[in-house]
């Protein structure tokens, strides 16, 4: 019989006479191919056609694969916790219908706007399908994101700070974070917050403020700071949950005050180049600083929800005196030196946010539905402060990215996919017992030293499961 040993501290183990038998990177065909169309879902998004508005290449794929998926494995996307944003994604959906009838909106915008909500909820299947729940899958469309943006990046490579930020940023950062979580897995956190802080920097340097603000908040978050052990009282009150909702709302004030001070102190430097530095000097005056500046549409869709909070104006609704409107706010607030707005050939009520996006055109059900994934996705970076699993930093940076969007990106195109997924990596941190969050294997023993947790599979000589039975070695480490 071969002898196990193990330090007496717990984190490693041999088996003397035994050589750990490597496992193939895939467990069968099936896997391989569900991985291979997990990624060509992600990185297809980076061209596209101009059918009915503009329809990703990965979305062209989805809709030869999806009856497929649908009957292979339909139980998936239609797992119980999905239910309720099934319901919300479909209101939203009649919600467009109805404000498009009774705004009158013509056939091609009526199309354009059916067919954003339609794949948005096609996406939310396939990937539902494809990823089913499992970390390795999410990794695979991670990656897959990184490379749609590097190509989609290589389009504005006469520019680099246009380069930069429509692509590049997000995907460079996305490998410095998975970098970043194998020191994490260790406990090394001042090298994560390192790594992190020099993305910043770069964003800074580059002049791409809303990463700068991510990647800051990101870094923060991660940090073992909401890492407190739980009482059964404690656990079992929202009082833990409101505090630590409060602590995220003061960092991320403080944050997002400290980026627009860093901002205006670079250009006063002229680190930018000069239209960047005359850009941010102007903003920097203005009476809710250099953030704010570049998101005027904001207050202008919220105006338009005022003026139809329950029916909408309708797919991409003309709005000329909401232009006016915007360019008004820019010039009373500071923002501008003229009140005259720009000429354009589709005066379309600017929005620029998912959620004033949805609710503008859609209506209150529209706006219910962004609201409710506004909630998940807020309560998904909550849950990751205390969760903490080994991918924690790019878990945070995707969803405080997401936050982001809901708030202050354009919905379209392949943001429709990459809002599918950040929903669906909601649900799955959420559902993620604390107790195993992060484990490579989950069916073992766990044992709490402190905050350490040692892994210990059962090992018998005569179990057919045991690792000895196969010629693997017993499994101790951290968690």
């Amino acid at each position: 019989m071969p002898i196990a040993t193990a330090r007496s501290t717990g984190i490693g183990s041999r088996l003397i006479g035994y050589r750990p038998r490597r496992e193939p990177l895939w467990s069968s065909g099936q896997s391989f191919f569900s991985e291979a169309a997990l990624f060509v879902l992600g990185a297809g998004g980076a061209y596209s056609l101009n059918i009915v508005g503009a329809l990703p290449y990965s979305e062209l794929f989805l809709l030869s694969i999806l009856p497929v998926l649908l009957l292979a494995r339909g139980r998936r996307a239609f797992d119980r916790q999905y239910l309720l944003f099934y319901l919300l994604a479909g209101g939203w959906f009649l919600g467009t219908q109805i404000a498009d009838v009774y705004n009158g909106i013509g056939a091609f915008n009526r199309m354009k706007g059916t067919a954003r909500v339609v794949f948005f909820i096609f996406d939310f299947m396939a990937l539902a399908i494809l990823i089913n729940n499992k970390s390795r899958r999410i990794f695979v469309f991670t990656l897959s994101l990184a490379a749609l943006l590097f190509i989609s990046s290589l389009q504005f490579s006469d520019d680099f700070l246009l380069q930069w930020k429509f692509g590049l940023s997000n995907a460079f950062a996305i490998l410095a974070l998975l970098i970043s979580s194998y020191f994490y897995k260790r406990r090394k956190y001042w090298i994560c917050f390192s790594i992190t802080l020099v993305l910043a920097a770069l964003n800074l340097r580059y002049a791409y403020r809303s990463q700068l603000v991510i990647h800051v908040v990101s870094a923060v978050l991660i940090l073992p700071i909401f890492d407190r052990p739980q009482t059964r009282a404690t656990s079992a009150s929202g009082n833990q949950k409101t505090v630590r909702l409060l602590i995220l709302l003061a960092l991320t004030g403080g944050v997002a005050y400290a980026a627009n001070a860093a901002i205006k102190y670079a250009a006063e430097k002229g680190i930018f180049d000069e239209s960047t530095n005359a850009k941010f000097q102007t903003q920097s005056e203005g009476d809710y600083g250099v953030l704010v500046g570049g998101r005027p549409e904001t207050l202008v869709a919220i105006q338009a929800i005022r003026d139809s909070p329950i029916i909408g104006h309708g797919s991409f609704p003309f709005g000329l005196k909401y232009l006016q409107l915007k360019q008004d706010i820019q010039y009373e607030h500071g923002y501008s030196d003229t009140d005259e707005p720009e000429d354009t050939e589709y005066p379309i009520i600017p929005t620029h946010s998912h959620l004033t996006m949805a609710w503008v055109e859609g209506g209150i059900l529209g706006g219910i539905c962004w609201i409710y994934i506004l909630i998940l996705v807020l309560r998904g970076v909550l849950r990751l402060t205390t969760l903490r699993p080994h991918l924690a930093p790019l878990y945070t940076y995707l969803l405080v990215s997401s936050l982001w969007d809901i708030l202050y990106s354009p919905f379209g195109s392949v943001n429709r996919m990459r809002a599918a997924f950040f929903i669906l990596l909601s649900y799955f941190i959420l559902r993620s017992p604390a107790k195993t969050a992060g484990l490579r294997h989950p069916i073992v023993n766990k044992i709490y030293r402190g905050r350490r947790i040692v892994r210990l599979a059962p090992v018998t000589a005569s179990s057919p499961r045991s690792g000895l039975s196969r010629g693997r070695p017993l499994e101790t480490g951290q968690g």
